[in-house]
């Protein structure tokens, strides 16, 4: 018993701690669960292809070296296709789902672990509970950050290769000094625990920073804009020159739906940005679900209207709309 809450307790200090921190209230709590049981999911698969046992190959066979990386392609797989389909804006969104994957990798590891070394002591039990729950958090997390700047840059499978790299040296020399008996079991413990809640703290900090700068510089653009278009002013903007320049590549009809793109993209940038700063001052909670719902029907037009202007239309839009939502 005493084994099993050592293993959820990581999880709730992790949503405990998330709630103080996330100001901005980025995380919805029905997605947080859900990375937690896609956590959950990918380590009982890793623990099927990781040991030699349950695959009928005799354990001599089993290269444990291979387990962190494995275990981290895993935990990352689910983070990387997200943010590779830029449904990750913000570096306070991959801490947190991140977070919360390798939070439900962890809590079925322990359970397994504990289960198959009931009479382990109370203070291995924590060692082992809290040192594992927080390693796979915060490489996962660590993970995903990297992802969501060096993917910027490098729009390619060698982007992930290189994020991923810093986690599973990580994961690596855990392991090996905890095998090797490099390090006092509980200075490895305090060690990873400080490294990774220091690490946490900076980047939540940091990208909360990012997020204020990216709406002070944004959201004035975006109501200006906005209005631009709706007084018929939209071709004294620098958008809309551009747009202008490239009129006669297009038939109208499409045309139209471009500047309608741009237009409901402006809207629900605009909304977004609105909820956020409701959010941060603690309001807006009462209908929160109503409005997310307006904004999927939003989205539901957005992708509609892509589909109609085609992937040409779309790629002269790019530069508009590389912001997204």
């Amino acid at each position: 018993m005493i084994s099993f809450l050592i293993s959820i307790l990581p999880t709730v200090i992790y949503l405990i701690v998330l709630k103080a921190l996330d100001s901005f209230a980025l995380a919805r709590f029905k997605l947080i669960i859900r990375n937690i049981l896609f956590g959950i999911m990918w380590c009982a698969i890793a623990f099927i292809l990781t040991n030699p046992v349950c695959l009928g190959i005799p354990a001599s066979i089993g290269d444990v070296s291979m387990m962190p990386l494995v275990e981290e392609i895993f935990k990352g797989f689910i983070l990387a296709r997200l943010i590779v389909k830029r449904k990750f804006r913000f570096m306070a969104q991959c801490l947190i789902y991140g977070a919360a994957i390798g939070s439900g990798f962890s809590l079925l590891e322990n359970i397994i672990y504990f289960y198959f070394n009931p009479d382990m002591a109370f203070g291995t039990a924590a060692v082992r509970g809290f040192g594992c729950a927080i390693l796979h958090m915060g490489c996962t997390a660590l993970f995903a950050t990297i992802l969501l700047l060096v993917y910027k840059k490098l729009h390619n499978a060698f982007g992930i290769i290189i994020s991923i790299i810093p986690s599973v040296a990580i994961h690596f020399a855990h392991n090996i000094i905890l095998s090797k008996q490099l390090m006092n079991p509980m200075v490895a413990l305090a060690l990873v625990i400080v490294i990774f809640i220091a690490l946490f703290i900076f980047l939540f900090t940091y990208g909360e920073k990012k997020i204020h700068e990216w709406m002070d510089n944004s959201i004035s653009n975006d109501i200006q804009t906005r209005a631009a278009i709706r007084t018929g002013n939209f071709s004294d903007t620098k958008a809309g020159e551009y747009l202008l320049s490239v009129k006669e590549q297009f038939e109208p009809e499409v045309f139209f739906d471009m500047i309608c793109y741009v237009q409901l993209l402006l809207e629900l940038r605009i909304a977004k940005q609105s909820d956020m700063l409701m959010r941060q001052a603690g309001f807006g909670e009462e209908d929160a679900e109503q409005r997310h719902a307006e904004r999927n029907a939003k989205k539901a037009e957005l992708n509609s209207l892509a589909r109609q202007i085609g992937k040409t239309g779309m790629r002269v839009l790019a530069p508009l709309v590389q912001d997204g939502i």
